[in-house]
């Protein structure tokens, strides 16, 4: 429990550096003019990045993770599913509901964290089972170093 509780600690001091640069870009390109469905793709992606580096070296490192081609795809995958779900609601809240951009922006925001989370979790960064390990032990749970 004491792992998992760490896992999920070190996800949301990289969730808000993430978040911080993509309302940074978002909130620049918005400022600068350009539409919010263009400064949400540009302003994700700059995020997405910053997501792939720590959480890939620090969050859910393990030397058990399976390769990087499979962990690439499925980080790819799934964050191109929270970006289509994200500016979905992005889109729903202010051009059809008639709420503020930011308070849009928030939403979107907080929806995807939770779906980027457990897909990360369980599938992106997921470590293979250890050879001979007790199979009800989650292998999931990462060493708190």
């Amino acid at each position: 429990m004491t792992n998992r509780l760490v896992t999920i600690f070190k996800f949301g001091i990289v969730g808000v550096l993430n978040t911080a640069l993509d309302a940074l870009v978002f909130t620049l390109l918005a400022a600068a003019g350009a539409p919010a469905l263009i400064a949400q793709l540009i302003s994700y992606s700059c995020g997405v990045v910053n997501s792939y580096w720590w959480n890939g070296r620090w969050t859910f490192q393990d030397a058990g993770r399976q390769g990087k081609k499979n962990e690439i795809m499925r980080f790819v995958i799934t964050n191109l599913v929270v970006l289509t779900l994200s500016s979905l609601i992005l889109y729903i809240c202010n051009s059809i509901l008639g709420w503020s951009v930011v308070m849009s922006k928030i939403l979107a925001t907080l929806s995807g964290m939770v779906i980027n989370y457990i897909a990360s979790r369980y599938w992106v960064f997921r470590a293979e089972p250890i050879q001979g390990s007790d199979p009800s032990s989650d292998a999931n749970e990462r060493s708190a170093s």
